[in-house]
Order: C-alpha cells, then structure tokens, then sequence
C-alpha cells in the first residue's frame, strides 16, 4: 500500500501531465503562469482577506511583538492586513510580478517592518525563522513535500499555519475541463492529504475545518472568458471562446454585482502545527 508522501507525489505526477500534455498543444509552457495571473490574483485576494478565516485567527495571536514569516506570501494579503500592529515581517515569494504588488501596497501604506525575500522556499536562507510562520495555499504543486515541510517547521518559533483547501479550484471548473479536453481533470492534494503527511512525518497538527470564500469572481463575461481559458489552458481561436462564451453564460450566477460560480463558499482548512 502506497504511503502518504508516495500518494502526494503521485497525484501531482499525474497532474503535471496531463498539464503538459495542455500546454505543449499550445506551443508554450506554465512557467509564466503567475506572470499573466499577478494582477487579478492581487485584486481578488486584496478584496477577500478581510472575511479569510486565517487572517482572523491571525490578527488574534499576531501582537507588536510577534514575528511573523509568510512563506509564499503572494501579492501580501495577510501580511499587508498584520504589518501596521505586528512586529517585523518577513514575505518569501519567488514571482518577481506579485512582489511588484508587495512592495507597491507596502509603500503606500507607509508600512517599514516588512523585509521581502524573493525565492522560493526550497531555496531561502536556512536562517529564516519567526514566532508565526503561515503558508497559504502553498503546498499545492509542491512535490518534495518532506523537505519543504521540515523546513517550515525548523523555521517555526511557536506556531505554524498550514492553509488548504479540502479540494482544488480546479474542482469547480472540471466540467469544462472535461467538455474541451476530453478528460476528467487531475487534482492536487488537498489538506487531507497534507494532514496525513504529517502524521506519516511524526507531525502532530491541529485541524478547524472553515468555508472560504470563493475567489473566482467576474466583473463581466469577457473577463470570465479570459480567465478560465487560461485556467483552462484553451487556445485562443474565436471559434473555442465562442463556445467557452456560451458555456459560462450558462453556467454563472450573479452576486453582489459579480458573476461567480453557483457555490456559496468553498471548504478549505487552517492547519495548526504548535511547538
């Protein structure tokens, strides 16, 4: 019987090609995907921290002389919100277009108890440690997820926060994935999945299971069509945006002035590692 780490690795084996297999029949790779995503990635999540769960959680324990590291900070959504009553803050982010983000919004706010690492974790300074570490909806791609997770909590002075959900975003779409690619789509882990690697590592977690919000949300049907085609990873022809076009018509629902898919949250998990 496969273990939990042989398990994690194999789905994301399994994902990564059937990804592949997407992107070489469009000619191109994934390596830029963050790159094209950076901005409305920044403003959704910029919009959704204040009702995020964790941040509540956070802005509980997070004191003036609280350290924090935030690793995969992304465009800063947690740490931006914990800077102005937190203590020093360290952001480790490896895509050089969501720190643009960062340090854009960090310079407004005037916020100078943020220091920006851009790397990845795998490859940030052994050195870096704080009181509060959180990784949100990090480990998704993360196929050396021993290493990764060792190091996190090496880095841990007091509390870990481990942030997933219980089944990808992709989860919503794997209808239309399947409509134009032919397949059912191959999932990451989700926290169950994490959980039981810890436990495999000896790695004893506290789990509160809490619904997010649903961060895939449209101002309009061509911003729809654009951003899950990339989700997608649809050509570009007029003919297959036409029918994407018509499938999300169909599909979406309006809310708050938005068109979204037709769930009210999604469920997801705050992973508490104490030491």
């Amino acid at each position: 019987m496969e273990t939990a780490v042989e398990r994690w690795k194999i789905m994301l084996n399994l994902r990564a090609q059937q990804m592949d297999a997407a992107y070489a029949r469009l000619g191109r790779t994934s390596a830029d995907f963050w790159d094209r995503r950076a901005r409305r990635f920044h403003s959704t999540t910029k919009d959704a921290v204040v009702h995020d769960p964790l941040l509540r959680r956070l802005q509980d324990v997070v004191t003036a002389h609280t350290s924090v590291l935030d690793v995969g900070a992304g465009t800063g959504r947690f740490l931006l919100a914990l800077a102005p009553t937190g203590g020093h803050i360290t952001a480790v982010e490896p895509n050089a277009a969501m720190l643009g983000y960062l340090r854009k919004d960090a310079d407004g706010q005037g916020l100078t108890n943020i220091t920006i690492i851009q790397s990845t974790w795998q490859d940030a300074p052994e050195t870096l440690a704080a009181d509060i570490v959180i990784c949100s909806h990090v480990l998704y791609p993360i196929v050396d997820i021993v290493p990764f997770l060792a190091k996190l909590i090496k880095a841990t002075g007091h509390i870990c926060y481990i942030y997933m959900r219980a089944t990808s975003i992709d989860a919503l779409t794997g209808h239309l994935w399947k409509h134009f690619h032919g397949d059912e789509r191959r999932l990451p882990p989700g926290y169950i999945h994490a959980l039981d690697v810890l436990y495999e590592l000896g790695i004893y977690a506290d789990v509160e299971v809490v619904k997010l919000p649903v961060i895939l949300s449209y101002p309009s049907v061509d911003v729809a069509v654009e951003e899950v085609s990339e989700q997608l990873i649809l050509p570009g022809d007029d003919m297959t945006r036409k029918e994407l076009r018509h499938l999300l018509e169909d599909w979406l629902v309006e809310r708050n002035g938005m068109l979204v898919p037709p769930v009210e949250a999604m469920i997801g998990a705050i992973i508490t590692v104490q030491k």
